[in-house]
């Protein structure tokens, strides 16, 4: 029986949009930092904008206008966030090709959020693509792993498992199920522990892969939480 997989995916939601758990910690604009070319300035103005927050009236246009100069100073989110606007259409005209040129500068800056989003997009011809071209997914999901990105290294281990832009090596994709794991992603829990259940690239471990699917659905996986049922012990 092989257990219900995850599945490759990018990074939710709007640029700098996510909720905080205090609204107090939210990014405040500072215009007149930015207009003295401090980066971090720039990127926590867009992201007040995004937001409607800090005091100021929500505005996707002027926050897509101070993430792109938080970008022009190097910031990787600021390049990171332009370039989910510029794909979405949100702020600016929709314009993929300009968007996944940002997230390209945006990985180059360090940014694994980025790298993966346009690994994502080559896995799936997204954003303009087209024609997917998976050794090139394969490199950015590579490049995202290696930058900590925890949903990089599960697309990652993703590519290896099935042998998509790489050959097949199940040994290597469980290493970097651990890796994802490791750094909290549920996906990579849940199929490490389908890795563990069926033995494929580690040793056969039934106890392993419920403490697993334990783990992931304890962090809101349905799809773990989903194997666990057919998997754990009937008391």
């Amino acid at each position: 029986m092989r257990l219900a997989a995850a599945v490759a995916v990018a990074l939710p939601g709007l640029a700098g949009v996510a909720a905080s758990a205090d609204p107090k910690s939210d990014p405040k604009p500072d215009s007149t930092g930015c207009a003295k070319n401090v980066a971090k300035a720039c990127l926590d103005t867009g992201i007040a904008y995004i937001k409607g927050s800090g005091g100021v009236i929500k505005d996707e246009a002027k926050a897509f206008s101070f993430y792109v100069k938080a970008c022009d100073l190097k910031s990787a989110l600021g390049c990171g966030y332009a370039g989910t606007l510029a794909i979405l259409g949100k702020g600016t005209a929709k314009d993929p090709a300009k968007g996944r040129t940002l997230r390209e500068k945006a990985c180059q800056l360090k940014d694994g959020a980025s790298c993966n989003d346009l690994g994502t997009a080559w896995a799936d011809g997204a954003d303009g693509i087209g024609k997917a071209d998976l050794a090139k997914a394969k490199g950015y999901f590579d490049e995202a792993c290696k930058l900590n990105e925890p949903l990089g290294c599960f697309n990652l281990g993703n590519a290896f498992r099935l042998g998509e832009g790489v050959p097949a090596d199940a040994k290597r994709a469980a290493q970097l199920y651990e890796k994802s794991c490791s750094l909290k992603e549920a996906k990579g829990c849940s199929e490490l522990a389908i890795a563990y259940y069926e033995g494929k690239g580690v040793a056969q471990d039934a106890n392993k892969a419920v403490e697993l699917l334990e783990k992931a659905c304890g962090m809101q996986s349905q799809v773990a939480c989903k194997n666990l049922e057919l998997v754990r012990p009937k008391k």
